[in-house]
């Protein structure tokens, strides 16, 4: 095919989004071509971004001893998540775009997760590049844990409006 990703995939998760609310399904998971990218989408059809799940999956990391520094993320990052990782107690590194980057400030910190806004995110404790499916078996795991929506989960971190320039 031409374009294999063309209206689907974690760039464009709004067919899911229809599907999720058409079955009635839990959650919903769109991944990028490659797979290193994840995009959730709740029983409500609502999309929660990369930040939304940054947030959640690092409060679960801390709360199972797993989490071995503060949380990477890139500038690019809504103060959304800065806000709700500062009330659990987690730190937050910034740098700049590209989950290279994020990978290397992790490495520098000695941490093990962080991400992007994208939906790229890292557990070097598994992979040290992004890897959606990791990330959706994680967010599977803390929803069964939890034994909570995954509307509930991802809306613990509600992004503020934001503008991101050239």
């Amino acid at each position: 095919g031409l374009n294999i990703n063309e209206n689907c995939g974690a760039l464009h998760p709004v067919n899911l989004a229809a599907e999720v609310k058409r079955l009635r399904a839990d959650v919903g998971f769109a991944f990028d071509g490659d797979a290193d990218r994840l995009v959730v989408v709740d029983e409500k059809g609502e999309v929660a971004n990369g930040d939304s799940l940054l947030g959640v999956l690092a409060l679960y990391l801390k709360e199972q001893g797993k989490l071995q520094s503060s949380v990477v993320a890139t500038i690019m990052s809504n103060g959304a998540l800065k806000e709700f990782l500062n009330k659990h107690g987690i730190e937050l590194d910034t740098c700049n775009v590209g989950d290279k980057y994020v990978l290397e400030k992790l490495k520098a910190n000695g941490g093990n997760f962080g991400g992007e806004q994208s939906g790229h995110i890292i557990f070097s404790d598994y992979a040290k590049t992004g890897d959606g499916l990791i990330a959706a078996l994680q967010f599977s795991a803390l929803m069964l844990s939890k034994k909570k929506s995954a509307s509930s989960i991802s809306g613990q971190v509600k992004p503020y409006p934001q503008l991101l320039t050239n």
